[in-house]
């Protein structure tokens, strides 16, 4: 999980930042992001057989090496056009490690520890992220070197891969159901995922640029998106563990209304140095729980090879959102200014809203 969230966590920010070097527009910027996305969704279809095929072990062996050589050939060829196929590539890499793994632990995990398993999972998510700006707080944008720093980190943190038993759980439970007959059963869970991810792929792609419109400068921007990943990996756990204890539903709605509610803040807190990181800090924690509530939801309603077909439904909407995401909030900011950019991001959540009642009213849930 490290792995597939630090491809992200510096990918979308240094692709960013080199691409707006050459001054390509954030629309243009939005629509790289687009491609990235895009692998994730095509390799959607085939992901759950592959899963129940050849088993999650080897799957994410192939997946890792990919990620690997994809990430070498971006520095080689430092062309937005040459990007778009090896985003794609990229994109695919991510997806597979991203089913795999969550089938994987939502599996294993008990009910009754599921959040504080989920919460563990999802710190390890966010370590990824957090750990993407800071390679290039180090090494800078500029160049090979954060390419092939996070590529050997990749395929460094993928060895244990190879050393895992190779038998296949999902083998005798016969073909996985199709992917529209799960997204039916749990359709607010998928679409919370899609808006979690168009909310936080655009604010890792834009957050730097934002922060030089605001004059943070670029060290003091990917520093404070650090922070904001940071806050994920030390407060999944503790969060982790109220999920165990609260109503769940409830919790992820408080998580969704203080985010939207952060990001509307942040204009005016992030520029205050004593408080800006503390405040980047805490958002990031509490934004990341939105994504690990999904993953415990999906695996209270899901087991078996139902819940490797869910996992998969539930990467396919990241990826759709992370289309989506990046592309509209750049579209946005090209048109209303940079600034603008958090807000965006709130309204996003703002949407989600209503569906989530919706769902819930259904099934009698408020």
């Amino acid at each position: 999980m490290v792995v597939v969230n630090l491809v992200y966590g510096l990918t979308l920010p240094l692709l960013s930042l080199v691409l707006d070097a050459q001054g390509i527009s954030k629309t243009v910027i939005g629509l790289s992001i687009m491609a990235q996305a895009c692998g994730g969704i095509a390799i959607a279809t085939f992901t759950a057989r592959l899963i129940t095929h050849f088993g999650a072990a080897r799957l994410m062996q192939a997946a890792t090496v990919l990620a690997g050589v994809s990430l070498f050939s971006l520095a080689l060829l430092p062309n937005v056009y040459a990007w778009f196929p090896l985003r794609f590539l990229l994109g695919a890499s991510a997806a597979i490690l991203w089913s795999a793994s969550e089938a994987v632990i939502n599996e294993m995990a008990q009910d009754s520890w599921r959040g504080r398993i989920i919460g563990l999972y999802g710190a390890a998510g966010a370590a990824g992220f957090a750990l993407g700006p800071l390679i290039l707080v180090f090494t800078g944008s500029e160049g090979i070197r954060p390419f092939a720093v996070t590529a050997t980190l990749i395929l460094l943190a993928g060895l244990p891969l190879f050393w895992f038993e190779g038998r296949n759980h999902y083998a005798d439970q016969g073909p996985p159901p199709k992917m529209w007959k799960i997204f039916r059963m749990a359709p607010e869970i998928m679409l919370l995922n899609f808006t979690y991810a168009a909310a936080v792929e655009a604010f890792l792609a834009f957050f730097p640029l934002f922060g030089l419109q605001v004059g943070l400068g670029e060290v003091r921007s990917l520093s404070l998106l650090t922070a904001f990943g940071l806050g994920g990996v030390l407060l999944q756990m503790p969060l982790g563990w109220l999920a165990d204890h609260v109503d769940r539903q409830r919790m992820l709605l408080a998580c969704i209304l203080l985010t939207a509610l952060g990001c509307m803040a942040l204009p005016s807190l992030i520029t205050l140095k004593p408080v800006a990181p503390i405040f980047a800090f805490g958002l990031g924690g509490v934004e990341g729980m939105i994504y690990v509530m999904g993953v415990i939801l999906l695996g209270q309603r899901f087991r078996g090879v139902e819940l490797a077909t869910a996992s998969v439904v539930f990467t396919t909407m990241w990826g759709a959102g992370t289309m989506f995401g990046p592309a509209a909030v750049g579209l946005g900011m090209d048109l209303f200014g940079d600034q603008v950019m958090p807000f965006l991001i709130a309204g996003l959540y703002a949407l989600y809203l209503p569906v989530m009642w919706v769902f819930w009213r259904g099934r009698g849930d408020v």
